[in-house]
């Protein structure tokens, strides 16, 4: 044996690890640290503001999806309110899906690790590979920082996942859900085009959304393999906003299937999946707060240590801000007022329709203006993430965060009240 082994030809006992084993992409992804994830200050604040605009819009489109689901068989009893309440609510959810879904895959497609310095020769050959791997990848993109826009520049995405050492499951599950969200939104232009003879405004809602519903509830498995959520009995954040996901999808691809024979009760099964969502959504404003910035669809991001250990914060002294349980409820709040603001704005809109006069296009602006107000909110939150120490600016904060719970709850009564009165009259 000892012979044997001076001549190399020593294998080890069986189940020792080898270097084979950890050299394997998915192990040198796992066992990488923070710094190597973000090298710097420009890409920590890049992932972690993706992140969080991922996590608002997802939550704030799964509101408009469950309540104009719920709504949609109530069309005799809504009256005029029934468009204001189910298609504008839809059309309002589609923009805000196609935007969490869109930005998922510019997510992914630009995904860079940088280079922090402190990591290997090794490391760092590994990462220029992904910009020299191919020749012919050379002559097309020429620079690898280069910004892309277009979502579907897979052979870009898996190249530089792959050079990171990560799978191609995060591009993936973004690039399934946003073809999923493009197929719903093709069902809704047939619909809200004019002159569409109603057949084929059926025809073409059935199947996309039978599409749509699909992708959505394979997007969710993706998540739920990235997740582990078959695998491992660990039932965290994740997991459980990944299992949510892919029951949703679900709820939305067997709805589009009772489409075909059942209309009313398909829209029931489109809400429960909305409500899911929104649930699971929830979840990854939570992964949010607790830094996890891969949220469930970017997984390998989560976990990878502490954000105090990135040395150019360390070096400018500043406080590393972290997200507080009430801020994340903040977040809530203000999605919430975000939706019921633009129903309000889409009721009153529809009644300057009827009359035609200056001031129901006065009452219409007014209703849109929490709306306004909210999303202001969400993008200081998103830089502010807790209230400031020094007066007067801590006092101000804690006077916008006031103003929004009564901007918030005016506009939820506003709306309970077009919606009671619709119904009883």
């Amino acid at each position: 044996r000892y012979l044997a082994w001076r001549q190399g030809q020593a294998i080890g006992a069986r189940g020792e690890i080898t270097g084979e084993r950890l050299t394997r992409p998915e192990h040198v992804a796992a066992n990488r640290g923070f710094g190597y994830w973000y090298p710097n200050v420009q890409e920590w604040l890049w992932k972690r503001t993706m992140s969080y605009w991922i996590a608002v819009t997802f939550f704030e489109g799964s509101i408009f999806f469950t309540v104009s689901s719920f709504m949609y068989n109530q069309k005799e009893a809504l009256g005029d309110m029934f468009e204001p309440l189910t298609l504008c609510g839809y059309c309002a959810g589609k923009v805000l899906f196609i935007a969490c879904t869109y930005m998922m895959c510019l997510a992914t497609v630009n995904f860079s690790i940088g280079h922090s310095g402190s990591g290997s020769k090794q490391e760092t050959a590994d990462d220029e590979s992904v910009c020299n791997s191919d020749s012919v990848a050379e002559s097309i993109e020429p620079d690898c920082d280069t910004f892309y826009l277009w979502p579907y520049r897979y052979g870009t995405a898996i190249r530089r996942l792959a050079g990171a050492g990560v799978g191609p499951l995060p591009y993936y599950t973004a690039i399934v859900y946003f073809t999923g969200v493009l197929c719903f939104t093709l069902g809704l232009v047939a619909e809200v085009l004019p002159g569409v003879p109603l057949h084929v405004v059926t025809i073409v809602l059935n199947y996309s959304f039978l599409c749509g519903g699909f992708l959505f509830a394979l997007g969710g498995f993706t998540e739920c393999l990235q997740n582990r959520t078959f695998t491992s009995s660990e039932m965290g954040n994740g997991w459980w906003a990944a299992l949510g996901n892919f029951i949703g999808g679900c709820c939305f691809f067997f709805g589009a299937v009772v489409a075909f024979f059942d209309s009313y009760s398909s829209p029931n099964l489109w809400g429960v999946g909305s409500l899911i969502y929104m649930m699971s959504s929830s979840l990854q404003i939570v992964m949010w707060k607790d830094e996890q910035f891969g949220l469930i669809f970017f997984v390998v991001l989560n976990n990878v240590g502490e954000p105090d250990r990135l040395p150019a914060r360390a070096a400018e002294g500043d406080d590393v801000q972290s997200f507080s349980s009430r801020g994340a409820l903040f977040v809530h709040i203000c999605c919430l007022c975000g939706a019921m603001s633009t129903y309000n704005f889409n009721i009153e809109l529809t009644r300057h329709a009827q009359v035609a006069d200056l001031r129901s296009l006065q009452i219409a602006f007014n209703e849109i203006l929490p709306c306004v107000f909210a999303h202001l909110m969400l993008m200081l939150t998103s830089a502010v993430m807790r209230m400031p120490k020094a007066a007067p600016f801590r006092q101000l904060y804690f006077t916008l965060r006031l103003l929004m719970i009564a901007v918030t709850v005016n506009s939820v009564l506003t709306f309970w009240e077009f919606v009671s009165h619709s119904i009883q009259d």
